[in-house]
């Protein structure tokens, strides 16, 4: 019988459309207990065939891929790895779509489709307010994303992301009732092979963290979205198109089908395109004067998604004065029952101690940095981490240990 538990997954790919020719090209596994725990990781890099995509996108080298096994070679390991356990991703519906197409490909059946468990549509409960990227979500933990482009980073930042959900959760849980539907899942085994050692990538092109453009800096700060789950599924893919790249006419053509199939209407789809561009103008703006590449970079956005001529015109306009959160004072702090208190950091008090205190006072402990979170404890208040980070952004108070003393009424 397979250990109970979670298995992480995480891949990159020569593009975003798994259905017309786009593949696999690494795929990373994470596997973590039912208590949130790391206890073994893999990964490898897949030889795609004759698409090996954008290589600048996707960050693996022709010549990794051609010393890489094929899908067909490594998927009974992949089945062993994911067998019993529940399937974790960021942006699930992304991931689940190209490894069932890749096992579709090899005549791999499993009888019915796959079931993940997503950790962005989690998060609209866990983390409101937070985008919808795995880097703003891990912010709000305090997660850190390792350095370089591999899809192993992703995956252990998608799992200590699930880890922190896990150790903050009810026993009700949506996660719980998929360990026993995964138990039951059926993975038949490949018969008569073995399959191929699988092959981690070159360490020396996993050092470097590549800088990220104009677009997928303004992609990251993009906000949460709180409509039906498939138009955010489908808002997550544009961010994806923004990352690496403006789509081409073909590319746009095949984004549209995908609304289409997903129930979105046509003008349920012009208007999310809109509102899309409109978040990301507002993102651009606010993190100062753009240049004449950025505006460039905005145009190509807008013609992706069809905006009017007019929209666009707006755009390039620089607003007069742009909104930011205000930043409370601590003398204008004032914490009521049942407010959400945050801590960060190395503290002289132990944590513990302190998490006692405040619920003796009748405030809340809160594991993450969200849109309910009264204040933020931090070591350091002036430090950039991403739970300041996240406060800065919502206008939530910080304050160091001593501050917290003081507001409490603690000697």
């Amino acid at each position: 019988m397979p250990e109970r538990g979670y298995a992480v997954i995480c891949l990159k790919t020569t593009g975003l459309f798994p259905y017309k020719r786009d593949r696999v090209v690494e795929i990373a596994v994470v596997h973590i207990d039912e208590g949130g725990c790391t206890t073994a990781r893999w990964q490898t890099v897949v030889n795609p065939g004759s698409n090996a995509g954008d290589v600048a996108s996707h960050g693996v080298s022709t010549a990794e891929l051609l010393r890489a096994p094929t899908f067909e070679q490594i998927a009974p390991r992949l089945i062993d790895l994911l067998r019993g356990r529940v399937l974790v991703s960021h942006n699930a519906q992304f991931v689940t779509g190209f490894l069932m197409s890749e096992f579709e490909l090899i005549g791999y059946a499993r009888g019915r489709g796959l079931e993940a468990v997503c950790t962005m549509q989690l998060a609209r409960s866990y983390l409101p307010g937070a985008g919808r990227q795995l880097i703003d979500c891990c912010a709000a933990y305090d997660i850190e994303i390792g350095p370089g482009p591999g899809a192993l980073v992703q995956a252990v930042a998608c799992a200590s992301l699930l880890a922190a959900y896990v150790h903050g959760s009810p026993s009700a849980a949506p996660w719980i009732e998929a360990l026993d539907r995964a138990e039951r899942a059926p993975w038949p085994l490949i018969v008569g092979d073995t399959g191929a050692e699988w092959v981690q990538r070159d360490p020396t092109t996993t050092d470097a963290v590549p800088t990220p453009s104009f677009l997928a800096r303004v992609a990251m700060k993009l906000p949460d979205y709180t409509g039906p789950e498939e138009r955010l599924d489908y808002l997550a893919l544009l961010d994806l198109c923004l990352v690496g790249r403006v789509l081409s006419f073909q590319e746009t053509r095949e984004l549209r089908v995908l609304a289409e199939c997903s129930g979105i209407s046509v003008a349920d789809c012009a208007a999310l395109h809109r509102r899309y561009f409109e978040d990301f103008v507002r993102v651009a703006w606010s993190n100062g004067d753009l240049s004449r590449g950025d505006c460039f970079d905005l145009v190509a956005v807008a013609r992706m998604l069809a905006v009017d001529p007019d929209v666009i015109a707006a755009a390039l306009t620089a607003p007069s004065s742009v909104a930011r959160p205000p930043i409370a004072s601590i003398d204008t702090v004032l914490l009521e029952r049942g407010d959400i208190v945050v801590l960060a950091g190395d503290m002289a008090r132990a944590r513990s101690d302190w998490g006692r205190e405040l619920i003796a006072r009748g405030l809340s402990l809160g594991t993450a940095v969200t849109l309910r979170t009264s204040l933020l404890v931090a070591a350091d208040p002036a430090s950039v981490t991403g739970m300041t980070g996240k406060a800065r952004d919502y206008g939530i108070p910080i304050v160091s240990e001593f501050g917290l003393r003081s507001l409490i009424g603690v000697r």
